[in-house]
């Protein structure tokens, strides 16, 4: 039996989604008051709009600001606040009864933190032993209770709170590494940053808590203090988060440290845009206007904790090379 989709007593068929999914974005783009620039090879840019690109080859969208992209269902489900029925319908120029104005906000939900497990060794030995972070990283995070392990799962569960120790925003990461997996919690608030405290008024901004907790280790190896500066993540490439936390700490520098996407591809292959490095030279050219000292922090790798295993992988190499060549000696 055929798929179908009911908006309000309307009934979508998957020739109908199909056609209000091949509606040429850029053409709906343009209709709809977006003034469009060149914006590489296969894209062109929004003027004004927080990052939001439009995909020639592909008729999708990328926006920077919230992190989401997809077709022009998708596109019309963020911007004009709609639900997947009536994104199609609007599409369709199809008019359903009671509808909800673009401008009303939808209401978040309650989010609710997965259950915790008796232990959090599997965690640990993930964290430490396959990601290369310092135990005294993790340990003060559990201790804080921005980290614990998921039950039953053993996903990593990392936690931002509000002021006032509510959980806004969590994120859960995968412990297989032979099956990856990452996922933020149902009416998670991205506008609430990961955060390891630090006391100074520096902050080093990366995209999740695991490259914020490898930053945080890659600095303790160098014999600097990982506890001087603050360190955030985004959670993806919108500085949402960091405005927020610029609301509440008195910062003057701000280090961006945001992912290395210079193999970044699309998904016939060809060459994408080097998305982490483009946000990280446009948030710091926003926040050095607003008067902040902004500067970038590039990974040699995609990210700082491919740097931060690179490294341990090298020192392990040259610890076991120095071992063989003291068996071979006493031979």
């Amino acid at each position: 039996m055929e798929a179908l989709k009911m908006a309000q007593g309307l009934l979508f068929t998957k020739d109908q989604i199909a056609q209000a999914n091949s509606i040429d974005l850029i053409e709906f783009a343009k209709s709809n008051g977006y003034v469009l620039e060149n914006g590489g090879r296969r894209a062109l840019h929004a003027k004004q709009s927080g990052g939001l690109y439009f995909f020639r080859d592909s008729n999708k969208y990328y926006h920077f600001s919230t992190d989401t992209h997809g077709g022009p269902i998708d596109f019309v489900m963020q911007f004009w606040r709609m639900d997947f029925k009536e994104a199609v319908a609007f599409l369709l120029e199809t008019s359903l009864p009671q509808h909800i104005p673009s401008s009303a906000p939808k209401e978040r939900g309650h989010l609710l933190l997965p259950t915790k497990a008796p232990n959090y060794r599997r965690v640990a030995w993930y964290l430490i032993h396959v990601r290369g972070i310092e135990p005294e990283i993790v340990s003060r995070l559990m201790h804080e209770k921005k980290l614990y392990q998921q039950d039953k799962t053993g996903n990593c569960v990392f936690i931002a709170y509000d002021t006032d120790g509510t959980p806004k925003y969590c994120s859960l990461r995968g412990t297989r590494p032979e099956r990856p997996f990452k996922q933020d919690r149902e009416h998670s608030d991205k506008s609430y940053p990961f955060h390891i405290v630090g006391s100074s008024q520096k902050v080093y901004v990366c995209e999740s808590p695991i490259d914020a907790m490898s930053h945080a280790t890659l600095a303790k190896l160098k014999g600097q203090d990982w506890k001087a500066d603050h360190r955030i993540s985004l959670g993806c490439l919108s500085d949402l988060a960091l405005e927020r936390f610029l609301q509440y700490h008195r910062i003057n520098e701000i280090i961006f440290c945001l992912d290395n996407d210079h193999n970044a591809t699309f998904r016939d292959g060809s060459p994408a845009p080097n998305w982490g490095q483009e946000a990280a030279f446009k948030f710091a050219q926003k926040y050095n206007d607003q008067g902040y000292q902004t500067s970038i922090e590039k990974p040699f790798r995609k990210n700082f904790n491919e740097d931060l295993t690179a490294i341990r992988q090298a020192k392990y190499e040259a610890e076991q090379a120095i071992r063989e060549e003291e068996c071979e000696y006493e031979h």
